[in-house]
């Protein structure tokens, strides 16, 4: 079960990233689309070797090979979508947090700063926020993706 410090973190996750939750639903959606398609993509060789080598038949060659000519045009599509969009989301997701901590830094009693060094100020304001960067840009949709993969080859 999730402590209560990580169902802040996860709700305060989403209040970021609900203003964007077009772009992710897109973004789900291209994933689900190329998960698919590359699920698939075994059967559309099956289809090749099966319908188009096997029964030498030159009609059902060439309609394998469009077939599969179209499933990695929609797979290349996907992918340029998914990855646009979650990295744009990454983007906003970032700015707006290094803005919000920003402001929050300008907020703070002078004291802190005499306490605190400006150089580690400086690194957890950037450092830390491009490694969220990394994890919302790249590294969830990867694991969303392989997740789908592991689902959909079981069955």
């Amino acid at each position: 079960m999730l402590s209560a410090r990580h169902r802040r973190a996860i709700r305060l996750s989403l209040q970021f990233i609900a203003p964007y939750r077009w772009q992710a639903l897109g973004a789900l959606l291209a994933l689900i689309v190329t998960a698919g398609i590359t699920l698939s993509m075994g059967q559309g060789i099956r289809l090749l070797v099966d319908q188009g080598v096997a029964t030498q038949s030159q009609a059902a060659l060439n309609q394998s090979i469009g077939l599969f000519f179209v499933l990695v045009l929609a797979l290349a599509v996907g992918t340029f979508t998914r990855f646009y969009l979650v990295s744009w989301i990454g983007e906003r997701f970032v700015a707006y947090i290094r803005m919000r901590v920003f402001n929050h830094l300008i907020n703070l009693h002078p004291g802190f700063y005499e306490s605190n060094r400006s150089s580690e100020i400086q690194s957890r304001l950037t450092a830390d926020t491009t490694l969220l960067q990394t994890v919302i840009g790249s590294s969830l949709s990867m694991a969303l993706r392989n997740l789908l993969m592991l689902i959909g080859g079981i069955i």
